[in-house]
């Protein structure tokens, strides 16, 4: 058990994070990264730091304990993998992480390695351990309702990045509302959201049942033209019974994302392919069955949300998918 002195207040993965301490429990196969001489200079002698910007409410992380030897060995491991050396890459990493335990960016490849082959638990801890060592470096003068850590400032990344992580690792567990709360305070440190959050967030409203909140949250992003902006706000107020309004928001949705419509509605669903493995074609086919696979179990479970849907199709002058059996 290892034991991260904080400050941050909440729930991060399956352990209570009080004002005080973060407790991540690695499991006994995983310890050679973290030697005994590793704890105690993580727990006594943490390098990294965030530090204001002059007068600015931005914020940006510092490890002193980086230098560029650690970064070329870093880099060659994300080379390793980027060439499909996946061993070597973790191999690799594992080292950084031994020679600099309190490294964010090798904790979370560490992680991310982990779990491409296959190893979720393990994957999990080690993204605990990189978040830790972030939220341990966030001094008490940091308001989280107020002050930022911007994307654009890219010594931030490695813990957006290892925070976001951890936040997917909660909804594979099912556990939502953590989730919630993780993809919450993200967006409120950086709300530029280059790793769109927004668009992750409605899902855990639905899935938490709140739904006022995916209301409010869309028209936040009013100008957003993406489905799980458009549609659930649409589908948001079909289910809070304001029938005039997402009878409005369901023909805006219709009007800029009509496949989404015509996926939302057909009873079979079959993955369009795509043309770059991964990617995501705005406006297509591969955009409409990604909402559908995401979102679509909320649409069914609301009557006045499809039928809303058949009616605005129907009125746009393009026919509702015939059935297929």
């Amino acid at each position: 058990m290892v034991t991260v002195q904080g400050g941050h207040v909440g729930q991060t993965g399956g352990h209570m994070v009080t004002d005080r301490t973060c407790q991540l429990a690695l499991p006994d196969h995983l310890n050679e990264c973290w030697t005994t001489r590793h704890r105690a200079e993580h727990i006594e002698g943490i390098a990294v730091e965030l530090t204001r910007i002059g007068d600015e409410d931005e914020w940006v992380f510092h490890n002193p304990a980086i230098t560029k030897a650690i970064e070329r060995k870093f880099d060659a491991a994300l080379d390793a993998h980027d060439e499909g050396r996946s061993a070597e890459a973790e191999k690799l990493v594992r080292a950084v992480a031994v020679e600099c335990p309190n490294h964010i960016d090798a904790l979370h490849h560490i992680g991310l390695f982990l779990g491409d082959r296959g190893a979720a638990l393990d994957s999990y801890v080690f993204c605990q351990a990189a978040v830790a060592v972030g939220l341990h470096a966030i001094p008490a003068a940091f308001r989280w309702e107020s002050d930022r850590i911007p994307w654009n400032r890219i010594p931030n990344r490695p813990f957006l990045r290892a925070y976001y992580t951890l936040g997917i690792h909660r909804v594979e567990q099912g556990a939502w509302h953590e989730a919630t709360a993780i993809f919450t305070r993200i967006l409120a440190i950086n709300p530029n959201d280059n790793q769109g959050l927004r668009l992750v967030l409605p899902e855990c409203w639905f899935e938490t049942n709140d739904v006022p909140a995916v209301v409010e949250h869309c028209q936040r992003y009013a100008g957003d033209q993406s489905p799980e902006i458009l549609y659930s706000k649409a589908l948001a107020l079909a289910v809070l019974k304001r029938t005039k309004e997402a009878r409005v928001a369901i023909k805006e949705g219709v009007a800029a994302r009509p496949l989404v419509a015509r996926e939302l509605l057909r009873s079979r669903h079959a993955e369009p392919e795509r043309k770059y493995p991964g990617s995501i074609t705005v406006g297509g086919a591969d955009e409409a069955w990604e909402y559908w696979r995401n979102y679509g179990k909320y649409w069914r479970k609301s009557k006045l949300a499809m039928t809303l849907l058949r009616e605005a199709v129907g009125k746009a002058g393009t026919s509702p998918p015939r059935k297929t059996w």
